[in-house]
């Protein structure tokens, strides 16, 4: 039995060097095969693309938002750091995912063509344009509008799919670790914002003006 287990131990031992031997070969043959691609991940690497062209898009949107409120609204500090932290989220998650498609045998890339038109903020250091409760919500929906896409690629990298080929675990467990749960915290108080503000500007004219002044106040204390 003993020399039984030594000979399968031997015959497993040469299938496996002879495997690394054709691997090895065949990535010397060609340097461009040997990455550290692997798995579902050439399945969404374009949508990974995308989602950090995004991502850069979003922060320099919140940078000139936040710029707006410093300019045109000097009684809004609190307005402004909170659109300098989501610029700086938006900023922080976009490295990381050029970090990610390193780590993951792919050179860092953007998507210039890519853009959510429709949530183009840089408009809005326009001083008619960038006002507290449209903004908020504005900045909401697009803080929803990233997460969606942000669930879309863990969909395709999860076993939810139905392609088994484009199932890769670690996109899905980097994603739920470092993207999707930020954005629905972000989503969830951006959610409440909108609605605290809702109510003050319910209020009669003569309070309007201290309740804005006091939320503000307020943003600038917690963010």
């Amino acid at each position: 039995m003993a020399c039984l287990v030594k000979v399968t131990l031997v015959v497993i031992l040469a299938v496996v060097a002879a495997n690394a031997a054709q691997s090895d070969q065949f990535c010397m043959a060609d340097t461009k095969k040997c990455t550290a691609r692997f798995s579902g991940y050439k399945y969404v690497t374009s949508e990974i693309a995308d989602l950090t062209t995004q991502l850069l898009d979003q922060s320099f949107d919140f940078l000139f938002l936040s710029t707006a409120f410093n300019q045109h609204f000097k009684d809004r500090p609190g307005f402004e750091k909170l659109y300098r932290n989501i610029a700086d989220k938006a900023w922080s998650d976009a490295i990381t995912l050029m970090k990610y498609q390193s780590k993951r045998g792919q050179r860092a890339m953007l998507n210039p063509d890519y853009k959510y038109a429709q949530h183009e903020l840089r408009s809005l250091a326009d001083p008619m344009i960038a006002e507290e409760h449209s903004s908020l919500k504005l900045a909401m929906e697009y803080e929803k509008l990233v997460a969606e896409v942000t669930h879309a690629i863990h969909k395709k990298s999860s076993v939810a799919h139905q392609h088994p080929a484009q199932y890769d675990p670690d996109v899905a467990h980097f994603f739920d670790e470092k993207i999707v749960i930020g954005r629905s915290d972000s989503v969830r108080k951006l959610t409440g914002y909108v609605h605290q503000l809702d109510g003050i500007l319910n209020d009669d004219s003569y309070t309007r003006d201290m309740g804005l002044h006091l939320f503000d106040q307020y943003l600038k204390t917690v963010e």
